[in-house]
This record gives structure tokens, sequence and C-alpha cells, in this order.
């Protein structure tokens, strides 16, 4: 019987919530008949930092700390790291916009009005940038019709640095297979 190493993200601020998630997926993916070298065997978490970072930094942390051996993970019985994380894009659903089209990809002045609304609606931070938009749905009722557009926002490095709530995280370490 050996040992794996694994990484598994998953969505949410709180730990707790996000290791539940994170090990109903790898049973989903891996079944439960144990000794997948995954989280699956996982019982427990330990938070390796409070600090909220990068995917990319958490993968590198997590990289370091398996490389060292460092024994908070070591144990492939014991807990998983756990690193909080910062999503460097979101996505958001903004509904209620003026004359959408359907199923299409916004451009233009299109685009300029419904980062206006977004930013009059706080939707959006001032050095946020939307990487990309889309119309998901037409009402094509009232004056104008309105509709929803949904928008792959990237963060700008003032809003990552002032960050402080993890997005998700990132569960790594030793697991038996």
């Amino acid at each position: 019987m050996g040992a794996m190493t694994f990484d598994q993200y998953a969505d949410g601020a709180d730990p707790q919530d996000a290791f539940r998630a994170a090990r109903d997926q790898a049973l989903h993916e891996h079944g439960h008949g144990g000794y997948s070298g995954t989280l699956a065997e996982k019982d427990d978490y330990v938070i390796i930092t409070r600090q909220p970072m990068t995917e990319a930094d958490a993968t590198a942390l997590a990289s370091g700390l398996i490389d060292r051996d460092d024994p908070r993970i070591s144990d492939k019985w014991g807990p998983a790291g756990a690193i909080p994380v910062k999503a460097e894009t979101r996505a958001i659903e903004v509904p209620q916009l003026p004359q959408p089209g359907r199923g299409v990809t916004l451009q233009g002045a299109d685009l300029d009005t419904v980062v206006r609304i977004c930013r009059e609606r706080n939707v959006l931070g001032a050095d946020d940038t939307v990487a990309t938009a889309r119309w998901t749905s037409s009402a094509g009722h009232g004056t104008p019709p309105t509709g929803s557009a949904r928008l792959t926002v990237q963060r700008g490095p003032a809003a990552l640095a002032a960050q402080t709530q993890p997005d998700g995280w990132l569960f790594f370490g030793w697991a038996s297979s």
C-alpha cells in the first residue's frame, strides 16, 4: 500500500463547507473503496495560512510543502493541507439590462453600456475589467426590452491585494493508494 499526492480546489469562503464539497467530489469521482490516493481518503484538514492567495501561488506553496515533507501534511493518514484562494477572475450574472440580443457576445457600445450599469450598481470595482460578456437571456418585454448577461470579470491588482476573504480553498497532501 503506497501513497500519492493530490490537490483539489473547491469554491466557498468557509473551509469546512469547501472541504466537505471537495471530499464529496473526490468520493464521487473515485468511489468509496478506499486507497484512491485522493482527498476522498481524508477526514480532516489543517489550515496552512489564513492569507488568501492566487490559485497559482497556492499550488506553488502546496508543492513546496509536499517536496519538503512538511510534518503538517506528510502523514498519508493525517489531515489534508488547506490554503485559502482568491480568484483572479469571477463570473457574475447581471439581470435587468437594456436591449439584449440572444446568445450574442456583448461588444462595443452594448458592452460599454453594460459596464457603466454594473459600475453604477457597484457590481464592478473601479479597477475591474470585463474579460468576456455574453447575453444569457432576453425577456423581450418592456420598453426598452431587458435581459441578463454573464460577465467574466478580471479583478484589478488593488482589489486582489485588498481581498481578505477567500473565494475557495486548495486542499492537498499525501493519501493512501
